[in-house]
C-alpha cells in the first residue's frame, strides 16, 4: 500500500499524454520550452507491499505510457529509496520512441502533486533539462533543450 502511495505521489512520475496540468504553467520567457504530455498506467505488482518502510527499502514502479489520445508512447521505470518515513528519494527514466528522459524527486506524500527535476536524457532528449509537473496518473514534461535557453 506505501508502494501505491508513494508510486503515485511520485508519478503523479512518469510520460505521454493525459490531461494538462494547469498548477504548473510554463514560463511565459520560455516559448522554446517543449511540453510532453503523457498519462501513466502502473503496470507493477500492487499486491507486493514495499519493503518494511524503513530507511534503506527500495520499492520499483513501472508505467505504461500513453498519449492523450490513448497511443503507445513508452514505458517508465521508477525507483524509490526511503530515506525518512516521511521522504522518499526517487529516480525514474521515461523510456519513449526516440529516447529517454531521467528524472528525480524527493516525494514527501504530502503534496496532490509533484514537480520533478529533469536532469537529462538520450537520443532526441540528449542534454535536455526542465521540470516535470505529475498530477496522478498525468505526467506534464517542460523540456528546454541545449542551447534553447
Amino acid at each position: 500500500m506505501k508502494r501505491i502511495i508513494i508510486g503515485a505521489a511520485v508519478l503523479t512520475g512518469l510520460t505521454s499524454l493525459g490531461a494538462a496540468c494547469t498548477a504548473a504553467p510554463a514560463p511565459a520567457a520560455h516559448n522554446r520550452v517543449q511540453v510532453l504530455r503523457l498519462h501513466t498506467t502502473d503496470l507493477s505488482d500492487a499486491d507486493n507491499p514495499a519493503g518494511h518502510g524503513g530507511p534503506g527499502d527500495v520499492f520499483t514502479v513501472v508505467y505504461d505510457l500513453r498519449t492523450p489520445a490513448g497511443a503507445e508512447a513508452g514505458k517508465a521505470y521508477l525507483s524509490c529509496t526511503t530515506a525518512t518515513p516521511s521522504v522518499n528519494l526517487c529516480h525514474a527514466a521515461y523510456v519513449l520512441k526516440g529516447g529517454q528522459i531521467d528524472v528525480q524527486v524527493a516525494v514527501t506524500g504530502t503534496a496532490t502533486g509533484e514537480t520533478l527535476a529533469v536532469t537529462g536524457g538520450t537520443g532526441v532528449y540528449a542534454g535536455v533539462t526542465g521540470w516535470v509537473r505529475a498530477v496522478d496518473p498525468d505526467r506534464t514534461f517542460y523540456l528546454i533543450h541545449p542551447g534553447q535557453n
